[in-house]
């Protein structure tokens, strides 16, 4: 594992989720880490992710685009404003002319990765995939201090406030617990 890994997790539910989610600690200014800026991340989190099976070369050339791509989706999810969703709106006609379906039912349109100039269009196609679905109604964003990563909360009461339980949860836990037992300092 690289160091860009360390403390990175696969938990938005959707690789959409996850590309938000390669800015850790985005609410707060002075941790804020952009791991699409670690040589080498953006291969491996593309193979993790599924987006490719082989390994991609060259992924200097589209962290910027990949990066402007990653913010558009951020603020759609959590405050759309018509300049994004035009933005957004101009990227996905561009991708669509580049996409491709297997003859199969349902259809489903993807960029097929040959070179790296493929990315960000088969990522514009599985952002704009993922922001159509009913899922998008279910994102959240996780409730500790200065995380902001994004998640899809499949509970019965939609009541998901962590990122991981192991993570922000329990971190906040161990605060409260800390409050109660030393009320004067906490």
């Amino acid at each position: 594992m690289t160091d860009s890994w360390r403390g990175y997790h696969l938990i938005g539910g959707n690789p959409t989720l996850d590309l938000v989610n390669t800015v850790s600690w985005r609410l707060d200014a002075a941790r804020t880490f952009d791991r699409l800026a670690a040589p080498g991340f953006l291969s491996l989190w593309l193979a993790r992710t599924g987006v490719v099976a082989d390994p991609v070369t060259g992924e200097t050339a589209v962290v910027d685009p990949v990066r402007e791509l990653r913010e558009t989706v951020y603020r759609l999810l959590t405050a759309p404003v018509p300049a994004d969703v035009a933005r957004f709106g101009e990227s996905v006609a561009a991708a669509r002319g580049l996409a491709v379906a297997e003859p199969a039912l349902p259809l489903r349109w993807t960029v097929p990765i040959n070179r790296i100039d493929d990315v960000v269009p088969a990522l514009t196609l599985v952002a704009d995939d993922f922001l159509r679905s009913h899922d998008a109604a279910l994102v959240r964003q996780c409730a500790g201090s200065g995380c902001g990563w994004l998640f899809l909360d499949r509970t019965r009461n939609h009541s998901r406030q962590w990122c991981s339980s192991q993570d922000c949860g329990n971190r906040e836990r161990a605060r409260r617990h800390y409050r109660r037992a030393h009320p004067a300092r906490g």
